[in-house]
Parts: structure tokens; C-alpha cells; sequence
């Protein structure tokens, strides 16, 4: 079997088959993914440009070495030697690591949501792309299970399905049964089998190899590689290590197989946690990784708004093939990636924000610049009254939702503070007719409290000499993956004493409680554009401020 090897400067090289690299690695609808970039964390870490190309054939690299660890394994328990089509599935397990994500939308993530149907009820949003999922899989079994949700079930992200769908459809010809095709979408998405047979529970377990909680080869890639990219190199994963230690045991009590990691693999087991738990706390949570994932998140939004008259917008299977989708007379999209985009959002689609994505000097900057910055800001100044720290958030997390409605806008500037005045007189006007005196009365509460926060904000900015001209971005609080069920549940295999215990039962890790709230807030300003302008603005004080605001509203 003729084999290609190309060169990755993480794993050395990669091989893959001949064949696989003329049919599939060479197509247009593969090398798409040289332009969708894996991250955005390039405006914090210059050099982090890698793309989704690299990091789905070191999935596939991953995925060879887990593969021959289970093979292994199996070769070692004779009861399962007669398991039939596990080259076969194999194989396809493979061509899943590579394919995992050709249907991702451009900018990693950033704009997938709107593969959706964001007009429907939250749970009906995937409705549509499951029934083109279960269209070309044409397997009952698949569609009984995306159907016939479980209670817990949680849909795959919505790239995944649609990488599923585009690589069924492109690569049709790999695939020769309904339940080949179904096994490949079940490895991408996750949606294991419901009705176990031998065969499907150990297909189950290469589901879990792709697509898991706490540890598969997917994670472990861009653990590796962004660590590598960034330079941000915290652990290290020893992949050879904890991929070899992948073997597949019998649990007797339900006759069932499961996936289990030997014990050799306990220390990088770990790591792997550590390393997650870092790139998410200081990067993904990093103030200026968000407020670039708020200007792209802004600028797809004009863009896809712009084109959504076309039949199937510009978020769709159509867009990312090679024969491309008619959106409007003058635009015809193909092959979908981050180079459009950002060719719509100069010329098609500009706008103040958008044009802030070129150009550096007018980004707003950070008030505190790290969730920790953020808890010894507030959090000194609050004590132990949890009551005044969660009136403070959840006002900003309403105030946010409430410039948007009102104004239209994101930012906050001296036409929020005039149309908060305008709703209360409307309020106030509306009390004395009598009519709806009680909602009148609850909402004119609510937008009063919004302008002391608002006059608070503008007095801090005007004194510490800045444009009143902010933006609240609201972010989730750090919780380590040491407090997930799912990494205290792992199964570590004990050959000697033929055992199987949970990694939290025998492993002390670093302590890890779910803290009682799960959101904080970034605050963002503009300094003056006057060249010796060196306004910023002052953080103790705004603190301050509104934990007044919020202790004088009794909590």
C-alpha cells in the first residue's frame, strides 16, 4: 500500500495513503481548510495562524496511533477475535479524523451558529441540518436515534454536522452501506449507538476516540498545536504515551466494552487537563481574544444580514462546495473561507466595528485585563455579600441586553443615557393614565436602575479623561476541567489485578469546586484620538461605584 508522507513540525511526519491523498486531501473541498484558521488568538499571540488544514491531519496522525493501541488490545482478549469489518471500520474511523472538520465555517468558530435555523425555538434550531444529517447517512437506525433524543442529549456543534454532511456528499464514493455512512457521522458528531450488539459497542468506543468528553485525539491536536503555535507552552503531553495507553476492557456487570486508559498513562492524564484548563482560562478567556471574537462575531452578523434575502444564505453546504452559491447578482460564493469574508467586510459590508477588525488604534481596551484583575477589583470591595456582587452582575448582564433592544447598539455613550431618560418619562406619563400600573412600575424600576449605572460609568470616564463611549462583554467564569464528572469518571485499567478503577478515586488532584456564579463582565474604552492623550480609565473607581450602586439598593 503506497504511502505519502508529509512533514509536520510537531509529529515529524505524517503518512497517509496514496490514495487517500489523491481523493480526498488534494480536493478543493478539503484544501478549503488551508484558509478557515484553527484560532483567534492571533491578536494575542502574533504567530498563532495555524489553520484547520494542519490540525485535521494531525487528528489523523492521532487517530492512527489510538487506532493500533486498541487493535492491540483486541488481539489480547481472544473472545473478541472473531469481531468482523474492524479493518474496515477502521479505515473509515480514520477517514472521520481527517474529515472531522471539513465543514467548518470560517473564522473557527465564530460563525458556525449561523448553520442554524436561528429563527426556531432553541431545541428546533438543528432541525434542519439533522435532516440533511439523516438524508445522506439513509440508515433507520441513525435517524432513530437523532430522533428519538434521550433525555441529556446535547446536539453536536454545528460544524460537526455539517462537516458529517459535506464530506458524505463529496466523498460519496468511500462509503459503500447505510451503516458505513452512519458509523462516519456517528465518529464526527458524537451520537453514539442507542441498541448495542458486540459490533456497535465497540464502535461506541471509537466514537469516544474522536468525539469525547474530557480526552480524544481532536483535543489532544489542538492542546498540542496551539501550545506549540502560541508559544504558550504550559505542560507537556506526552500523546505516545497516553494514546498507547488506550485499551478495551469487559466490565462484567453489564457484559458491556468500554474504553479504558492503562495506568501507565495517569500522570499525562493529568496533564491533558491542566494544559485545557490553561488555554481556556488565559487565552480563550483573555480580554483581547474576546473582544476580537466580538468584532468577527459583529462583522459575520452584517455580513450574513446582508445576503440573508439569498435563497440559502450564506452560511450553507452550498457555499462551502467548489460549484458555489448565486447570492445576489454581483456575489457568488465557493468554497467558503476566512478570504471572503473578509473581502465582504471591506467592500461589501463596512461598517465603525467592522472597520476596528483593520485597524488597531481605535480597538477599545480593557478595564481589567484577566477574570482575577476582575475578582480583586470587586470582590474586596464586596466582602462576603454575595447578594451585592450578583446585583452587580446580573444589572451589567441586563443593562448589555437593554442597550442592544433600545438603541440598537452595542456600546454605550451619551444616546444610551438620553434614551434611558426618554423610556422613564414615557413610564412616568404612562403611570398617571393608570393602565398596566404594576408592569409600568417594574419596568420603570428596572430602567432606573440602568441609568444610575450608566451616570456612574460617564462620571468615571469623564474624570479619568476618556470618551464615554464603552462596551460591556459579558464572559464565562473559569471552572477547571478537574470538576468535570465526566475526567473523574475515566476508567484506569489495573492488568495485574485485572480491575478497573476511576481516575478521582485514586488520582489527588488539584482541588477544583464549581464556583456559585458563572458569568463575569469585561468593560472596554476608547482613549481620546488626541495624539498625547493617555486617558485610562479608572478601574478602582468604577468598582467602587457600582458596588455603591448595588448596596444602596438594599441586597
Amino acid at each position: 500500500m503506497a504511502e505519502k508522507s508529509l512533514k509536520d513540525p510537531i509529529y515529524g511526519y505524517i503518512t497517509i495513503e496514496e490514495s487517500i491523498v489523491h481523493n480526498v486531501v488534494d480536493t478543493p473541498t478539503f484544501q478549503r481548510l488551508r484558509n478557515i484558521v484553527q484560532t483567534s488568538y492571533a491578536p494575542l499571540y502574533s504567530a498563532a495562524v495555524h489553520n484547520r488544514f494542519i490540525h485535521s491531519l494531525g487528528v489523523y496522525h492521532l487517530g492512527k496511533i489510538a487506532y493500533e493501541a486498541v487493535c492491540k488490545s483486541i488481539k489480547q482478549q481472544t473472545e473478541m477475535k472473531s469481531l468482523g469489518n474492524l479493518d474496515r471500520y477502521g479505515k473509515i474511523f480514520l477517514l472521520a479524523c481527517l474529515l472531522h472538520d471539513v465543514g467548518h465555517a470560517p473564522f473557527s468558530h465564530t460563525g458556525e451558529n449561523y448553520f442554524l435555523n436561528l429563527q426556531e425555538e432553541k431545541e428546533e434550531r438543528y432541525s434542519d441540518l439533522h435532516n440533511m444529517l439523516i438524508e445522506v447517512v439513509e440508515d433507520p437506525c441513525f435517524e432513530h436515534d437523532v430522533r428519538n433524543k434521550k433525555e441529556g442529549f446535547e446536539p453536536a456543534k454545528p460544524h460537526e454536522i455539517m462537516s458529517a454532511i459535506v464530506a458524505l456528499k463529496k466523498f460519496s464514493m468511500l462509503f459503500a452501506t447505510s451503516e458505513e455512512r452512519s458509523f462516519f457521522a456517528r465518529c464526527i458528531t458524537g451520537y453514539c449507538y442507542s441498541d448495542l450488539s458486540q459490533d456497535q459497542d465497540i464502535w461506541n468506543c471509537l466514537i469516544r476516540l474522536l468525539n469525547a468528553d474530557v480526552i480524544d485525539v481532536d483535543k489532544l491536536d489542538y492542546l498540542i498545536r496551539d501550545a506549540y503555535i502560541t508559544g504558550f507552552d504550559t505542560v507537556q503531553i506526552d500523546y505516545v504515551r497516553l494514546l498507547g495507553a488506550i485499551c478495551l476492557w469487559k466490565d462484567d456487570d453489564n457484559d458491556a466494552w468500554k474504553l479504558v486508559f492503562h495506568k501507565s498513562a495517569l500522570s499525562v492524564i493529568q496533564n491533558v487537563v491542566f494544559a485545557h484548563d490553561a488555554e481556556r482560562h488565559w487565552i480563550q478567556n483573555h480580554p483581547v481574544v474576546q473582544y476580537e471574537g466580538y468584532i468577527l462575531k459583529h462583522a459575520i452578523g452584517q455580513v450574513n444580514r446582508y445576503f440573508s434575502k439569498a435563497a440559502r444564505g450564506l452560511f450553507s453546504y452550498d457555499t462551502l462546495t467548489e460549484e458555489g452559491s448565486q447570492l445576489d447578482e454581483h456575489t457568488h460564493i465557493s468554497l467558503l473561507a476566512d478570504d471572503d469574508l473578509i473581502y465582504l467586510m471591506k467592500n461589501v459590508c463596512p461598517d465603525d466595528t467592522t472597520k476596528e477588525y483593520f485597524n488597531r488604534q481605535r480597538r477599545r481596551h480593557p478595564v481589567w485585563k484577566s477574570e482575577a484583575e476582575y475578582r480583586s477589583l470587586f470582590y474586596r470591595r464586596v466582602g462576603e455579600n454575595s447578594d451585592i456582587m450578583n446585583y452587580i452582575e446580573k444589572e451589567i448582564n441586563d443593562l448589555s441586553q437593554y442597550v442592544l433592544n433600545v438603541t440598537g447598539k452595542d456600546a454605550i455613550d451619551d444616546s444610551t443615557i438620553d434614551a434611558c431618560k426618554n423610556e422613564i418619562k414615557k413610564a412616568e406619563d404612562e403611570l398617571k393614565t393608570g393602565e398596566n400600573k404594576r408592569e409600568v412600575t417594574s419596568h420603570l424600576k428596572t430602567v432606573r436602575a440602568h441609568l444610575k449605572v450608566l451616570e456612574c460609568m460617564k462620571e468615571i470616564a469623564d474624570r479619568s479623561g476618556v470618551d464615554f463611549d464603552l462596551l460591556i462583554l459579558n464572559a464565562d467564569q473559569f471552572n477547571s476541567g478537574f470538576m468535570k464528572e465526566e475526567f473523574a469518571q475515566l476508567p484506569i485499567l489495573f492488568p495485574d489485578r485485572s480491575h478497573v478503577d476511576m481516575f478521582g478515586k485514586i488520582v489527588n488532584t488539584m482541588s477544583a469546586e464549581k464556583t456559585e456564579k458563572d458569568k463575569f463582565f469585561y468593560l472596554f474604552y476608547r482613549r481620546k484620538e488626541e495624539e498625547d492623550a493617555k486617558g485610562i480609565i479608572d478601574a478602582e473607581a468604577l468598582a467602587a461605584g457600582l458596588a455603591n450602586i448595588a448596596n444602596n439598593k438594599g441586597t
